[in-house]
């Protein structure tokens, strides 16, 4: 069967240019993610005799897919869930649950580190350790999901379910703990030399 020539060539326009936006957006370009966890830390920040348990994320920044100083990515909003276990003066345990965010006016392509603290009269009262076992980072930019990095994730939530039920637990218990997980900016260590932080939106409400 042949078609008229019109017909053939249109065709062939409409597959070049096909392949051309391919080639150039990939196959996924929503896929790459803008900024990844590489991984968290726990440990311990002192100040004046007290000790703030201190949640450290890192972050690898890649504007446009590659991690290139002098380039950036806008409102970076990173969300730390975490539980941890608590003692009362019983001796009693039980798990707690705690969720914070704060969101980076911009941050440039490389390294960059968000940091949150539970304040030292949290940690007496219930005798929190810095091993810190189960957490989860949520990272949006302008608004939209990152893919999950590896480093997102605590070791012993890599299983789905698990990941799940965390999830549930934290949506359904976290509210009580509003405002005790603090960002950094929030934090005696706002203007820390040893801590830089990146800059970041102040809402209605917070300092």
């Amino acid at each position: 069967m042949k078609f008229p020539p019109f017909i053939a060539v249109l065709a062939i326009l409409v597959f070049g240019i096909s392949l051309q936006s391919y080639a150039q957006s990939g196959p996924s370009a929503a896929s790459v993610p803008q900024v990844a966890v590489v991984g968290v830390k726990f440990g311990w920040a002192r100040l004046d005799g007290d000790s703030w348990l201190e949640s450290e994320v890192e972050l690898e920044v890649r504007p446009g897919g590659k991690a290139v100083a002098g380039e950036f990515v806008d409102r970076v909003r990173t969300t730390l869930s975490l539980a941890c276990e608590a003692t009362n003066a019983k001796g009693e345990v039980r798990t707690v649950f705690y969720r914070a965010a704060c969101e980076a006016i911009t941050l440039e392509g490389g390294k960059a580190q968000v940091r949150f603290y539970l304040p030292p009269e949290v940690v007496r009262r219930d005798k929190l350790r810095a091993d810190v076992k189960f957490y989860a980072v949520d990272i949006e930019v302008a608004g939209e999901a990152q893919p999950a990095a590896r480093g997102a994730v605590a070791p012993e939530l890599k299983s789905g379910d698990r990941l799940k039920n965390f999830r549930d637990k934290v949506g359904a218990e976290a509210a009580a703990n509003e405002g005790v997980l603090l960002p950094q900016h929030l934090t005696p260590f706002a203007h820390d030399s040893q801590r830089r932080a990146p800059s970041v939106f102040r809402r209605e409400g917070q300092r």
